[in-house]
């Protein structure tokens, strides 16, 4: 017979296969808390998949992490811990896209408001540039405060809120127009360019009458030379003051809004670009619009103008883009009550509008000497400020030493065309 092994005794023989089904055993359970892999969870520690800890990509503790969908307290953005994907929050901490808000935080697309600050679209805070339709209202950013467009301020304020005139076949013509306010009749002149098409929104612009003048001679200066830098993209309107000689009062804020109000409902304007004008008692209305209609237009360039209709209050409350000009000779010896009233309240709109102080913003140039105007530095968004003064007497076509044609209307007008 060949070689052959010894048979191993039972007591031996039955060791081994003691040990054998011990092994089997113990590898069949290398994972604690789970069939699949990790500890706690289907294929991790408590989760579902292997991607980690705390979640259903592999984690531990939950579905998807603990304690909420992705990120924390929101739905798209940097959570806190436990969630989906992330940690605690939907993804997001407070917010749907950020933090707060829904895309933002604590508005729509920006901070406070559905696009901006308060509103639907652009920051501001308050009107037309700021604080309506940019913020706290439901159009562009913007700038000027609590009103249709802004902004600002602002905006606060870009192109592009229309009139409900728009689309329309308008019904007001040039000339000579009547409208009641407050049971009375009044008048106001239109001046709509040639070609003019209801789909495209219009630049509008208020020109007052200085005292003395009717709108008539508003209209044979070409509303202090304005129309004749833009014939094609600008609707002008020259009110009449109730007397017909340009003496106005706080009363004709309401006759202001009553011509706004018809031709926003006739006519395609761009409300988020609406501005005013004038000359000495009619500088005065513009500045009576500045301090009371800050929501409503987007800035004010006037001519030696002060606070005449007694509109304003001691302390301005809303930013709003302001342009004047001052001559030397505007105060008369009248410290208190005449037109030189405007150095003072050209500094209040600095102020309102954020702008460093400029003391010197007030020093007339010398006889001889140019006009100096002085552009207000680190003002809000939206609410550029500018003075001027010049040597000479009470006017609104100065001119330099050695100049044939004034610089004020065309400085004026390039700082309402920014807009």
């Amino acid at each position: 017979m060949g070689p052959f092994r010894k048979r191993p005794p039972d007591r031996l023989r039955q060791r081994i296969v003691t040990l054998v089904t011990l092994a089997v055993a113990v590898g069949g359970c290398s994972s604690q808390g789970g069939p699949a892999s990790g500890s706690g969870g289907e294929p991790g520690t408590g989760g579902a998949t292997p991607l980690g800890s705390g979640g259903a990509p592999a984690g531990s503790g939950g579905v998807r992490g603990s304690g909420g969908s992705v990120g924390s307290g929101g739905t798209v953005g940097t959570g806190g811990s436990g969630g989906a994907v992330g940690s605690g929050g939907s993804p997001g901490t407070g917010g749907r896209a950020e933090s707060g808000g829904a895309i933002g935080s604590g508005g729509r697309s920006g901070t406070g408001g559905a696009a901006g600050t308060g509103a639907t679209a652009g920051a501001g805070s308050g009107g037309r540039g700021s604080g309506g339709v940019a913020s706290g209202g439901n159009g562009a950013a913007g700038g000027g405060a609590g009103g249709r467009t802004s902004g600002g301020g602002g905006s606060a304020g870009a192109s592009g809120a229309t009139s409900s005139g728009c689309g329309h076949t308008r019904t007001l013509q040039n000339g000579t127009l009547t409208i009641t306010v407050s049971g009375a009749a009044r008048k106001y002149t239109l001046r709509v360019p040639d070609g003019y098409d209801s789909s495209h929104p219009y630049r509008l612009t208020f020109a007052f009458a200085w005292s003395g003048a009717s709108a008539s001679q508003v209209v044979s200066s070409n509303y202090f030379t304005f129309a004749t830098m833009d014939s094609k993209t600008t609707i002008f309107v020259a009110p009449e003051a109730s007397d017909g000689a340009g003496t106005w009062s706080n009363g004709d804020l309401a006759f202001t809004d009553a011509i706004l109000a018809q031709l926003e409902g006739d006519l395609c304007i761009d409300t988020s670009r609406v501005f005013a004008t004038g000359f000495s008692f009619g500088g005065g209305m513009a500045m009576a619009l500045a301090c009371t209609r800050a929501d409503v237009f987007r800035a004010v360039a006037f001519f030696s103008g002060a606070d005449l209709t007694g509109s304003c209050p001691t302390t301005l409350t809303k930013p709003i883009a302001y342009y004047a000009s001052q001559a030397s000779e505007d105060s008369n010896g009248l410290s208190t009550t005449s037109p030189i009233t405007g150095e003072r309240k050209q500094a209040q709109f600095a102020e309102v509008n954020g702008c460093t102080a400029e003391p010197t913003s007030t020093n007339f140039p010398a006889a001889g000497q140019p006009h100096v105007c002085t552009k207000y530095k680190n003002c809000s968004a939206g609410h550029p400020t500018e003075y001027c003064v010049f040597n000479g007497s009470h006017g609104w076509e100065p001119k330099d030493p050695g100049q044939s044609t004034s610089w004020d209307a065309p400085e004026a007008w390039k700082f309402i065309t920014q807009f």
